[in-house]
């Protein structure tokens, strides 16, 4: 497959796919590759939330030795199979090296100020790790690998560091980015402890 790299994904690979301006993200494996597109498991209940949101666009994510790749897809077609039924999905761009290691992240919507080049720019994380952050903006255009200067409140705990904005994709009115920085040892240590916690307090809903 041309786009992706036949090294990247193979036939089941395992996948999370998730749908332009939703937080979830759903477990797939891939079917099938083909010389432009690719063919997904349809996870089960995430067709009716593209169908009722009308969206087209997938952000696809896997692991792989060098760490976690994402690739922004727009979905072309539906394909049943019998009680099988499955996406095929159309790569746009380059698959991209978000995560050089495996980092936790967690779902959390923490206010966060993005300092570019001639622009202050609030935004919302959607989900935290120790690597890096993907964040939810107001529509604007911002390039690949814009520097960005990242403060934020994390824990208590006020951060300000230097990363870069690996990507951009638009979901409706918004924009969400994936920002990648390398933080100091304190900056690692009150987000691997927020991460934590967040996880710890995932944990006690699940049990109830």
């Amino acid at each position: 497959m041309s786009v992706l790299g036949a090294e990247l994904l193979a036939v089941n690979t395992l996948v999370s796919l998730r749908p332009a301006g939703f937080d979830s993200e759903y477990p797939s494996r891939v079917e099938e590759t083909e010389e432009n597109t690719l063919v997904v498991a349809a996870p089960p209940g995430a067709s009716a939330v593209l169908f009722a949101s009308g969206a087209r666009d997938i952000e696809l994510s896997w692991t792989a030795a060098r760490g976690r790749y994402e690739q922004h897809c727009v979905l072309v077609e539906h394909i049943t199979y019998g009680s099988l039924k499955n996406w095929r999905l159309l790569p746009t761009g380059q698959a991209m090296l978000v995560q050089r290691r495996r980092y936790v992240r967690v779902t959390a919507a923490l206010a966060v100020l993005l300092v570019l080049p001639g622009d202050v720019v609030p935004a919302t994380t959607i989900d935290v790790s120790e690597g890096g952050f993907r964040v939810r903006m107001a529509h604007r255009e911002i390039a690949p690998m814009t520097p960005a200067g990242i403060q934020i409140n994390i824990g208590g705990n006020q951060l300000e560091m230097q990363g870069v904005v690996l990507r951009t994709m638009a979901a409706g009115q918004q924009t969400e980015a994936v920002l990648s920085f390398d933080p100091t040892g304190k900056e690692s240590d009150a987000i691997r402890r927020f991460v934590f916690q967040m996880q710890l307090r995932a944990r006690a809903v699940r049990q109830g």
